[in-house]
């Protein structure tokens, strides 16, 4: 990692001055929640990035973003201030014979699983990609242990998963040693123009709780409709090669208009049900917005989610977007959990300029996991 970052930083200084392109961006937002309206409380955010990227060349770029947050939570009195480094990225493209393109990226970047609920969060690695235009074959490589544990959180055994009390006025957190390891095939218009998408991902665990993950899935994605899409997979994992767990998710999206979608996804995350033991991610993912409870948690483990969307653009300016969820528990046999709606609006006043404003319930089945955000933000772009 330190050869890669000195490879960067030493080609940045070669670049041309003229060749740089900069920017940042301030932003803010400010949230009341609780789990009714007459104990709500208040959270704070406010923060700002700078960022700046550059070609080195015809065939290289490289690319950085780097982040200060302050933040206030009530319900704790909880202080932070954080810095990070969101983005410190080299990335090449290059044409092999005639049909041929390879890629890579080595760095600190943002990287997504098929499924966006297994791994889905910044890690400092190295990624390359070689695709012709029947197949494309990828690989990733990664450490986690110097991100910031206030920005990035990973599913553990026995530790906690969250910054602890008394590190929560540290403006670095170094996270916990884990080794992703990522391995994907995907051959697009397979048959009937459906792409079919095979990955596997290793997380080999060096922090201590010996908790190594594998997962394996089988996607498969495409039109059904010329303004209708799907895309349906099913993943099995296993801790310490010694279970067996099942997520299998399923996403439709309609257009009808134009400014408009509707969609509709299921997620099934297995508990202990018949041979399957439950089912647990490796980053840390909302599954649904409900007040957490010793038997009861928002990550996806454990439970069936059904939900319908929409969204709508208006003007150009103001899109607008909406969904409402049922969720099921399912640790052994499943049980009626609860109901979620949410609401968002998001106006474009300027280019530059942007305004948001969203509300969001659970309301469950006895009151435990209830919850209710009203939120407000801003966000400045220069």
């Amino acid at each position: 990692m330190k050869k890669i970052l000195c490879t960067a930083l030493s080609a940045l200084m070669l670049a041309p001055l003229c060749a740089f392109d900069w920017g940042g961006k301030l932003n803010t937002t400010t949230k009341y929640q609780g789990k009714k309206f007459g104990s709500l409380f208040w959270y704070e955010s406010a923060g700002t990035h700078a960022w700046l990227t550059t070609p080195i060349g015809e065939r290289l770029r490289f690319a950085a973003d780097a982040s200060y947050e302050f933040r206030y939570d009530q319900d704790g009195d909880i202080v932070k201030n954080i810095i990070d480094i969101n983005l410190l990225k080299l990335t090449g493209t290059f044409h092999v014979g005639k049909t041929g393109m390879f890629e890579f990226g080595a760095g600190r970047f943002s990287l997504s699983d098929a499924t966006g609920i297994i791994f889905s969060q910044i890690s400092d690695g190295i990624y390359a990609k070689y695709s012709l235009p029947v197949a494309s074959v990828s690989i990733y490589g990664s450490t986690t242990r110097l991100l910031n544990s206030h920005d990035v959180v990973i599913l553990r055994r026995f530790s906690d998963t969250t910054v602890k009390t008394e590190d929560a006025s540290t403006v670095y957190v170094f996270g916990p040693s884990y080794i992703p390891l990522g391995f994907s095939v995907n051959i697009p218009s397979a048959f009937l123009n459906q792409d079919i998408t095979i990955e596997e991902w290793t997380c080999i665990d060096f922090s201590g709780d010996a908790y190594h993950r594998l997962y394996g899935t089988l996607m498969l994605s495409g039109p059904i409709l010329s303004n209708l899409f799907y895309a349906a997979s099913t993943t099995f994992g296993t801790e310490n090669v010694s279970t067996i767990s099942n997520l299998t998710k399923l996403s439709l999206s309609f257009y009808p208009i134009k400014k408009a979608s509707v969609g509709f996804s299921g997620v099934y995350a297995s508990g202990s049900n018949g041979a399957l033991d439950p089912f647990r991610g490796f980053s840390s993912q909302t599954a649904v917005l409900a007040s957490e409870t010793a038997g009861f948690s928002t990550e996806y483990d454990s439970k069936i989610k059904a939900m319908l969307s929409g969204s709508y653009t208006f003007l150009s300016k103001v899109y607008v977007s909406s969904s409402l969820a049922l969720v099921f528990a399912c640790p052994e046999t499943v049980s009626y959990n609860g109901f979620q709606w949410r609401l968002d609006a998001i106006w474009n006043i300027f280019h530059d300029l942007q305004i948001s404003a969203g509300m969001y319930q659970y309301i469950g089945k006895d009151n435990e996991n209830d919850k209710i955000c009203c939120s407000f933000g801003g966000t400045f772009v220069f």
